[in-house]
């Protein structure tokens, strides 16, 4: 038996209750909304601000969430390779699941109103790093338990992992845009066994300052 009684979560089917993101991830939000404040008051250093709800399709994690995302201006001094831009943004689970921030760069193609946007960065999260998995010798209960756990949540086995992102957006006018945009979060498979990965689908609004 195990050393400490277990401690059972929600039932499939009943609503789980929400978890609140981590002071890290807190951190992430607060200094974007920061960002976006320096932004607004010199508009010379501010690109866009980006800001809209996201779905993830797949379980475990199958849910709803917000993200808020800044996007500088390109990058001179990174010319030689097509003058990225730096990112940074936030997506918050709505159901109780994990939270992310990340930063990155991204490139953009565009054609008139329309425009592609492709990058890649680093995310922290708040999720689970391992689950217990059901080992001989424990009792039924407990073992069963460790399955329930193991099949409703992600097991990441890393706190920074890889993030990539895409956008396809239309430009409405010079200021506002709205986008398709998609979200995927990865360990990598580096240095373990876990290989869990979260994908998100979302639309957003827009706005270059």
């Amino acid at each position: 038996m195990p050393a400490n009684p277990p401690t059972f979560s929600a039932p499939r089917g009943q609503p789980r209750r929400a978890r609140k993101p981590s002071p890290a991830l807190r951190a992430a939000a607060a200094g974007i909304a920061a960002a976006a404040a320096l932004a607004a008051g010199g508009g010379s250093q501010a690109q866009e601000l980006r800001v809209g709800v996201g779905y993830a399709p797949h379980p475990p994690e199958e849910g709803a969430s917000v993200i808020a995302e800044y996007l500088f201006k390109p990058l001179r001094a990174l010319s030689f390779m097509g003058s990225p831009r730096p990112y940074a943004s936030a997506q918050l689970s709505l159901d109780g699941f994990t939270n992310f921030g990340q930063a990155g760069l991204i490139w953009r193609w565009e054609r008139k109103r329309v425009y592609l946007d492709l990058g890649g960065g680093l995310s922290v999260h708040d999720g689970h790093l391992n689950l217990p998995k059901p080992e001989p010798g424990l009792s039924a209960e407990e073992n069963q338990h460790r399955v329930h756990e193991r099949e409703e949540q992600l097991e990441w086995g890393y706190r920074t992992i890889f993030h990539s992102t895409f956008a396809i957006g239309w430009r409405v006018t010079p200021r506002w845009a709205l986008e398709f945009e998609g979200q995927h979060w990865s360990n990598g498979r580096i240095g373990g066994e876990t290989h869990d990965g979260a994908n998100s689908l979302g639309l957003r609004a827009a706005y270059r300052f």
